[in-house]
């Protein structure tokens, strides 16, 4: 437990954390609010079940904040080589590997804790101003597990790949132009395969209902599989991390 609260400090006095964390509730915020401001100028907005679902889905689709914060967890300790230190107080690597996963989900967790506050203020908002009904039915039970679970799972490989490349600029730098470039270059040229690509798969458990038209290869993969995908990836890049972290000077 010592170990987990100590990397949760590490991260919260770190500043990067706080400004990228920042910077997600900004998106949380536009993203949600532009969406609610579109649906009460058609009409279509009427706190539905699929309504709210979606809202908070949008939580989920801010899953790059989280994973940037995975990252910098591992890769801080290697850039200012206090990585060294870390492992004279606690010699056992599986023990810290495990404890910065641990911290990562935690984060993931209060991301979405804290982003469903702003979603539910947006909500609110268009709520009050239609005067519609909340609805809460089995789309949004769905997402309320679905993003945090999608989330968490976004650290532990963030986490993992943090520690697979070590260098912060160099880690961040590929996960952006792989989410953002190359990522969508390849799912709007083949998307056939682009669904099965992480972040692809991913996001598509969070937005499914929006893309069910097009030719069956085109269609997003449906969230269960999605799910099963993105779980893959996950034990794909965590197995070598924690094996390497055990074997590899630092």
């Amino acid at each position: 437990m010592g170990l987990v609260l100590a990397e949760i400090r590490k991260l919260r006095t770190v500043r990067t954390t706080w400004a990228v964390t920042a910077l997600g509730w900004l998106l949380v915020a536009f993203l949600s609010g532009l969406v609610i401001l579109e649906s009460a100028m058609s009409g279509v907005f009427v706190g539905s079940d699929a309504d709210i679902a979606g809202l908070v889905d949008g939580i989920g689709g801010n899953s790059v904040i989280v994973l940037v914060v995975a990252i910098l967890a591992m890769t801080t300790e290697f850039r200012h080589e206090t990585i060294g230190r870390t492992l004279q107080l606690t010699p056992s690597r599986t023990k810290v590997f495990a404890s910065k996963l641990v911290g990562g989900v935690l984060y993931a967790l209060l991301f979405f804790v804290t982003s469903l506050v702003v979603v539910g203020l947006w909500a609110l908002i268009a709520v009050l101003a239609k005067d519609a009904t909340v609805e809460v039915g089995s789309l949004v039970r769905a997402a309320l597990w679905q993003g945090p679970a999608g989330l968490a799972l976004t650290a532990v490989f963030g986490v993992a790949f943090g520690s697979l490349v070590r260098s912060q600029v160099l880690g961040i730098t590929v996960a952006l132009v792989w989410v953002f470039i190359v990522e969508s270059v390849i799912n709007g040229l083949l998307p056939a395969v682009g669904r099965w690509l992480p972040f692809v798969a991913l996001n598509s458990i969070f937005a499914n209902e929006a893309f069910q038209e097009g030719p069956p290869n085109a269609v997003p993969l449906s969230g269960p599989v999605a799910f099963g995908v993105f779980v893959v990836y996950v034990v794909v890049v965590s197995i070598p991390a924690i094996v390497l972290m055990r074997v590899r000077d630092v």
